[in-house]
């Protein structure tokens, strides 16, 4: 499978999952695209499958964590700022 089918098959896959569950940290939500464009940048920071989508609070600020499962079934957290959509942690 090609990068480009991987990554709308995963982005596909966030999507449902945002839609089924909102994604949530306490009692905040986060818009559904601001959700998606994170996701986006996860996967263009480390290329893999999405395991799991999660928005938590971390050090005062609203992230999104992205477990990616890469290359070699590597699984690596990766954090996003929702806001300015860049990749915080890797």
């Amino acid at each position: 499978m090609s990068h480009a089918s991987t990554l709308r098959a995963s982005v596909a896959a966030a999507v449902f999952l945002v839609l089924a569950a909102p994604a949530r940290a306490e009692d905040e939500a986060l818009p559904a695209d601001q959700v998606i464009a994170s996701i986006n940048a996860a996967i263009a920071s480390y290329p893999g499958r999405i395991k799991e989508v999660e928005v938590k609070r971390r050090g005062g600020r609203l992230l999104v964590e992205v477990e990616v499962v890469g290359e070699g079934n590597r699984k690596r957290e990766i954090r996003v700022d929702p806001s300015t959509r860049q990749v915080v942690t890797k």
